[in-house]
């Protein structure tokens, strides 16, 4: 009798393992991730609020407890690029409208943040204006937030030191600007590859990648196989919520151009890596000139 009992406590024992590696196995869907270019503000939290149409109340009336109002971080916002320069440069001078619609889309709760900029060739008149983009962008993290810096030339991926996911502190903050600011750690050159950055990228399981290019094309100026990129973008990025179709990682693309209605209307890679893994928000596009009036407006 000892005998069978020992042996249906060791059998219970072990479903009770296996079925703790399976949950551990399968784990929770990824949670919903917003990153608007145009944010504004930054909000630590998983939900961010959904303002409902209010409906007419019937008699008799109900008494409604008002909800406790989400306290927002004081921190400044996420501008990933000078697209948002506008809106935070009224938000500075006091709009007290612009500074009262820092709910819904007009924010963000990414924790995480990847930046992958294009340096190859293409960007040579473009890289000294993208870099102030990025420092302005780093100035507007929050200090619990995260990040990392990489350029993708060919299909060589430079990463800005310590290569790895920091706290958006200033010390660090003022690290990666100085290093991007050497001439000689960033020399454009080459064609345009994202994919080699784009994995190194994701391997740092952030919430969001920001990737800037002019257009992607190959080392030698011809165009990347765009079936074949997308694909392993899919493998390396897979949908984790069937129900929603949410991956674990939001890619979200800023094309510059010498005209962005003209890469408005074209069918890119950037584009459709937006459209698969950034959401129907996740792409944009900056003209030459929308860049030069933005730098000199804020000069």
């Amino acid at each position: 009798m000892a005998s069978i009992t020992l042996h249906a406590l060791v059998i219970a024992a072990g479903l009770v393992v296996t079925w703790t590696v399976v949950q551990d196995d399968t784990g929770p869907p990824p949670r919903p991730v917003i990153a608007d270019f145009m944010a504004t503000s930054y909000m630590p939290v998983d939900d961010l609020p959904i303002t409902e149409a209010s409906s007419e109340v019937i008699e008799p009336p109900i008494e409604v407890i008002p909800p406790v109002p989400i306290e927002r971080s004081p921190s400044m916002p996420i501008d990933p690029t000078w697209a948002v320069i506008d809106a935070s440069m009224a938000a500075r001078d006091g709009d007290r409208e612009q500074a009262a619609g820092f709910a819904g889309a007009r924010a963000t709760n990414a924790r995480s943040i990847v930046y992958v900029i294009d340096a190859s060739g293409s960007m040579i008149t473009w890289l000294t204006m993208v870099l102030e983009a990025l420092s302005q962008s780093l100035d507007r993290l929050d200090a619990s937030q995260r990040y990392a810096v990489m350029f993708f030339q060919g299909d060589e991926v430079i990463t800005v030191p310590p290569a790895r996911l920091q706290s958006a502190r200033q010390r660090n903050i003022r690290n990666t600007t100085q290093w991007t600011r050497q001439g000689a750690n960033l020399m454009p050159g080459g064609g345009s590859n994202p994919l080699p950055a784009l994995q190194a990228a994701l391997e740092l399981q952030p919430d969001v990648i920001f990737l800037l290019s002019e257009g992607l094309q190959g080392p030698r100026g011809d165009l990347v196989d765009q079936s074949a990129v997308l694909t392993s973008l899919d493998e390396l990025n897979p949908i984790a919520d069937p129900v929603t179709g949410r991956r674990w990682t939001t890619i979200q693309c800023i094309q510059v151009s010498n005209d962005a209605m003209e890469a408005a209307e074209d069918h890119s890679l950037l584009k459709s890596i937006a459209d698969r893994h950034g959401g129907p928000d996740g792409w944009t596009s900056l003209g030459r000139s929308d860049l030069i009036r933005r730098s000199g407006a804020d000069q």
